[in-house]
């Protein structure tokens, strides 16, 4: 093991313990300790440097999404969209936490279908937020189901994740579909049946209303809506948004030209002068700033890893490690360990590790073929996709639940995924798609 992967592992751990310890904003810790970690590595300031510039190049999208889509969904808050909404579901839901938890999880698995998930995000948690806040179900609920729901979904062939997996390993994608197909079907269902634990859990929190609540709130929703801008406007800014997640969710629209067109044109529509819009620009910029300065700071982690090489190295160390008598139960054990590589060294995993470990395996002759490898491990460490602290796209999500802290999430929905995790490794064991 060289330096560089020693120095790796600490910074890794260091970073895990500071998001815990919350002893400065996210932005700072992302920033400062892969920059000490490449100055401990030997690189020189001007490589540091270079590292940063590559890391902001592949985060730049989403920070610009992130930007936009807060002002964006901004509008139609002040707007009375979600509260017209909010009123429109709750007339079905009725006072029922699980229905909630329900809707929430076939929302966000309808909206995964476009394989994105930014997307997912978009559509899901904006959606299902103000009805969580009514019922009093925390954020971090609704982080998990959003969560939980684009992790299955991405398994289907056309998500990128899995194409690219399956490029790495040079095997067709559609037949690592066909062969985990049956594990998706359960992992749905699975789902599904897991919101009723959760409305408990939320429930023993404080979540649902009394009969007295409901009453009077079903009193509330028979008072005509307040729409600040007007009925007109009101309609037109939510005509723009259904047109805008129907092209995202086909694949018509980038996400990234459709936030930043579509905010433009709300924002003249729903303020008529300079000043209510300059105004408007204010009121958010504290939050989309905080994103914003989150996103840098990974821009820093992501360079840093990329450039030193160091992350790489240590998936390579991994692969290089595994002795001939724990090959002939590698898959297994891969699938025990796959959540917990997915949300540390990431894409590593597909790139490095499986690439290298899946030939070792088919010399042996040991009954595994690399499509039942691959797909079973990467079903069972891709659905921790939004844990990851280091990609861009799971602050997405935390901005647009109300800037919930990583750490929070974490807290609420890593042992519930690592347990989903390993549910899904019982069922391919009985079901025989994993052999021990």
């Amino acid at each position: 093991m060289s330096i560089n992967v020693i120095i790796t592992l600490l910074m890794l751990v260091a970073i895990f313990v500071l998001i815990f310890k919350a002893p400065a904003a996210q932005g700072v810790i992302f920033t400062i300790v892969p920059i000490v970690a490449a100055l401990l590595m030997g690189f020189s300031l001007t490589d540091i440097n270079g590292f940063i510039s590559t890391g902001l190049s592949s985060v730049g999208g989403t920070l610009y999404l992130m930007v936009f889509a807060v002002l964006y969904f901004g509008i139609l808050t002040e707007a009375g969209v979600f509260d017209a909404l909010v009123k429109l579901i709750l007339r079905f839901l009725g006072n029922s936490v699980l229905g909630s938890c329900l809707v929430a999880m076939l929302v966000g698995m309808g909206s995964a279908l476009s394989g994105s998930g930014a997307t997912t995000a978009l559509c899901a948690i904006p959606t299902m937020r103000p009805i969580f806040e009514k019922q009093k179900i925390r954020a971090t609920c609704l982080l998990f189901i959003e969560s939980l729901a684009s992790g299955v979904i991405i398994l289907l062939p056309w998500a990128p994740g899995i194409n690219e997996a399956s490029a790495y390993v040079g095997v067709d994608v559609y037949d690592v579909f066909l062969f985990i197909r049956p594990l998706i079907i359960f992992c749905i269902i699975a789902c599904l049946v897991l919101c009723i634990p959760l409305s408990i859990l939320e429930k023993k929190n404080g979540a649902g209303m009394t009969d007295e609540e409901f009453a009077q709130m079903k009193k509330e929703m028979d008072q005509p809506l307040n729409l600040p801008f007007g009925r007109n406007v009101a309609i037109f800014d939510a005509v723009v948004t259904i047109a805008l997640l129907a092209g995202l969710l086909a694949g018509v629209v980038k996400t990234n030209l459709g936030f930043g067109f579509c905010f433009c044109l709300l924002l003249f529509v729903n303020f008529k002068n300079k000043k209510d819009r300059d105004e408007y620009i204010k009121r958010h910029s504290t939050q989309a700033l905080n994103m914003a300065f989150t996103m840098l700071g990974i821009a820093c982690l992501v360079g840093v890893n990329s450039g030193t090489g160091a992350l790489a190295e240590l998936a390579t160390f991994i692969a290089g490690s595994v002795s001939s008598d724990i090959l002939r139960h590698l898959p297994f054990i891969l699938c025990i360990l796959s959540l917990p590589l997915s949300i540390t060294i990431g894409g590593s995993k597909n790139s490095v590790i499986l690439p290298t470990i899946i030939p070792l395996v088919l010399e042996l002759n040991l009954g595994f073929s690399a499509v039942q490898i691959l797909g079973c491990v990467f079903a069972t460490g891709v659905i921790s996709a939004n844990l990851n602290l280091f990609n861009a796209a799971p602050y997405l999500a935390l901005s647009l639940a109300g800037d919930v802290p990583m750490k929070d999430h974490l807290k609420y929905s890593l042992l519930p995924m690592y347990g989903f995790s390993l549910l899904m490794i019982v069922f391919m064991v009985v079901s025989g798609m994993l052999p021990i």
